[in-house]
């Protein structure tokens, strides 16, 4: 019986402790979304494999790598290759074959919204790789054919947040560039279940009051 109890009691715990998973939404095309921060490079980065850049109303640093040297062109955020073309793979957060990776610069740190253009250009890129993790590290991924805009856009639903975020392409593009931001926001210490989790949870607990009122019955027999 004390097994019994502890076994229920343990998968609660692990219930409890679990953070909810999140929901990312990825998809295509402009304005759908309007994160509200621009992302800007006027704090004039040093060219690098590593440059941050900032937004417009926090002033939040983000953090932009790269396989290759990256610069910085100020006003709108267009993000570029020191030789041109973006074109060489690095791996990104475990994640090979990435083209450019964006996060936070502060790690206590998190967003809910991300829209930016991919502008190909003379590059040679035909489809881009969209890969978010949120704050729980659960990854959400999803291969597009480049639009004509080059428009693309992210949200995470259900009160979850977005950790950071990488492209890939088939190909070489010119530069990333009109980045948005939205929803940037302190990650939370704990989280609260989803409705999947509170119904195990009071399942766990309906079992525990079995197994007590079996016990008592025993008890007394």
């Amino acid at each position: 019986m004390k097994t019994q109890l502890a076994t229920v009691a343990s998968v609660l715990a692990l219930l409890i402790a679990a953070p909810a998973a999140a929901n990312v939404m990825i998809g295509t095309g402009a304005g759908t979304i309007q994160p509200d921060e621009n992302l800007l490079f006027t704090n004039n980065p040093a060219n690098g494999t590593t440059i941050n850049g900032v937004t417009n109303q926090t002033g939040t640093l983000v953090s932009i790598a790269g396989g290759e040297v990256l610069a910085g062109n100020g006003g709108q955020a267009r993000l570029e290759a020191a030789d041109g073309l973006l074109n060489t793979a690095f791996t990104y957060n475990g994640l090979a074959g990435q083209t450019l990776g964006f996060d936070l610069a502060d790690p206590a740190l998190a967003f809910t919204q991300a829209e930016f253009r991919l502008f190909v250009g003379g590059g040679t890129a035909t489809q881009a790789t969209l890969t978010f993790l949120d704050t729980a590290g659960q990854q959400f991924q999803n291969t597009f054919a480049i639009p004509s805009n080059g428009f693309f856009n992210a949200q995470a639903l259900d009160g979850q947040q977005i950790n950071s975020f990488s492209i890939a392409a088939n190909g070489s593009f010119e530069d990333v560039r009109q980045v948005r931001i939205g929803g940037v926001a302190t990650i939370p210490v704990g989280v609260v279940p989803e409705p999947a989790g509170w119904a195990l949870m009071i399942l766990g607990f309906g079992g525990v009051g079995g197994l007590m009122r079996r016990q008592r019955r025993l008890a007394f027999a």
